[in-house]
C-alpha cells in the first residue's frame, strides 16, 4: 500500500490523465486548466537538464528528415507557365482520373521522351 497521499491539482496546476481517452473524459474546466498549464511560460525552477535517455531522443528526433521521403534522385520544383484554358484541363483530367497535377504532367513527359510511366 503507498504511503503517498494523492493530492488534489491546486488551480493553477494541470489535471492528471494518461491518454488522448482520459483527457476526453475531463471536464471542460479541467481541460481549460490543462490548456492553461500548457500555454505559459515556464519558470526556470521548473527546468532541468535533460537525462541521457532524454539528450538520446531528442539528437535522435533532430536528426529525422522531415517532407517527403526521397524516390530516385529526390525532386526539384520547377516553375513552368502553361497557357490558363490547357492548365484546367489538365487539373479536369487529372481530378477525373484520381491523380495529382503533378503526377500527370510527370507521366505525360516521360511519354513525350518515350519512357514508361
Amino acid at each position: 500500500m503507498s504511503t503517498k497521499k494523492k493530492n488534489k491539482p491546486a488551480q493553477n496546476e494541470c489535471p492528471e490523465f494518461k491518454s488522448a481517452e482520459e483527457f476526453e473524459l475531463l471536464s471542460a474546466a479541467d481541460k481549460e486548466k490543462v490548456w492553461n498549464y500548457y500555454n505559459r511560460v515556464i519558470p526556470e525552477s521548473e527546468m532541468r537538464p535533460l537525462t541521457k535517455r532524454e539528450r538520446a531522443r531528442f539528437e535522435k528526433i533532430q536528426r529525422r528528415s522531415v517532407g517527403r521521403p526521397k524516390v530516385g534522385q529526390g525532386a526539384k520544383v520547377v516553375a513552368v507557365t502553361l497557357e490558363k484554358g490547357l492548365l484546367q484541363r489538365v487539373d479536369d483530367y487529372a481530378r477525373q482520373h484520381e491523380m495529382k497535377r503533378a503526377e500527370m504532367i510527370t507521366k505525360g513527359l516521360l511519354l513525350v521522351i518515350g519512357q514508361r510511366a
